[in-house]
């Protein structure tokens, strides 16, 4: 027919295998998205645990010293050097006795020892032992100066008592005589019987540290101070036994005593002089005093 387009079959046979091919690719595309949502529908097995790596924070860098703890209780029979039997022999919590640093003096029979504050000073005292076991009464001196007792000591020792002579610092008494006493009780003398003597500051220790340890059996005090805490100190001391002596012209030392004497409620005595001077110097202007004293500490704690 005239006028019409004549249609080429043959360029037409490219456009149609194309089509051909993109539908089988539909086709296949369209097999696997329904098989994939069957697949959905099946319930697979729970995945089998296995253990992996714990996370953490960061770490720490370790300090290049190890600082080693402290302990804050120690325990006595690892901290007492073995080698040391009179210190390995203690009880647990029991003091130190007065270590020896001399050897007996021929006249007098003291020993020169060392006594270890609790801030760790050492302290020097004299020492009057028998040395043959028997623990006997003990009498602790303290004055200022641990000579000014004179031959005092000696007398005490000859009359039976182990007696330590031991100086005062006034800053430290309460301290130094919790130490002192324990010192005297863990060596020769008898913890059961022992005895305070004081002179001027010492008597103040003396009564001080008394009215807290129980281990005083009898105080005896040689111009105590006018402190008020003595006072104080006397109603916790009550009611064991109480030797005074003071000087009248030591005005406050006097004052004090009767006061104390007043407040006493035990076995009391004052000892009044008129002009024998202070603390250790009435035993030397007045050895009757020295005396009284040794017959006074007999009677209250054997000897």
């Amino acid at each position: 027919m005239r006028g019409l387009p004549r249609h080429n079959l043959q360029s037409d046979m490219p456009n149609l295998l194309d089509l051909h091919r993109l539908g089988t690719r539909y086709w296949l595309l369209s097999t696997a998205f329904l098989l994939l949502l069957a697949a959905c529908d099946t319930v697979l097995p729970p995945p089998t645990v296995t253990p992996g790596a714990t996370l953490s924070g960061p770490g720490i860098v370790a300090s290049p010293t190890v600082m080693p703890a402290v302990p804050t209780n120690i325990d006595f029979d690892a901290a007492v050097d073995v080698s040391n039997p009179t210190a390995a022999a203690l009880a647990p919590d029991s003091a130190m006795p007065p270590i020896i640093v001399g050897t007996a003096a021929a006249s007098g029979g003291s020993t020169a020892v060392i006594v270890t504050a609790q801030d760790g000073t050492a302290l020097n005292g004299l020492f009057y032992q028998t040395g043959d076991g028997v623990r006997r009464p003990g009498v602790l001196l303290l004055a200022d100066d641990i000579h000014g007792w004179a031959d005092f000591p000696t007398r005490l020792h000859n009359a039976g008592f182990t007696v330590l002579v031991m100086p005062v610092r006034p800053q430290t008494m309460l301290q130094d005589f919790t130490v002192m006493l324990g010192a005297m009780s863990s060596g020769e003398a008898d913890p059961a019987s022992l005895a305070v003597v004081g002179a001027g500051d010492g008597a103040d220790m003396a009564l001080l540290g008394c009215a807290g340890d129980k281990l005083c059996d009898t105080v005896v005090l040689l111009s105590p101070s006018n402190n008020l805490a003595l006072v104080e100190a006397i109603n916790n001391y009550n009611p064991r036994p109480l030797l005074l002596a003071a000087s009248q012209s030591d005005t406050g030392s006097f004052a004090s005593a009767q006061s104390l004497q007043a407040a006493a409620r035990g076995e009391v005595l004052l000892q009044p002089f008129e002009n024998a001077g202070r603390g250790t110097d009435i035993l030397l202007n007045r050895p009757d005093m020295g005396d009284l004293i040794i017959q006074w500490l007999q009677r209250q704690i054997g000897g």
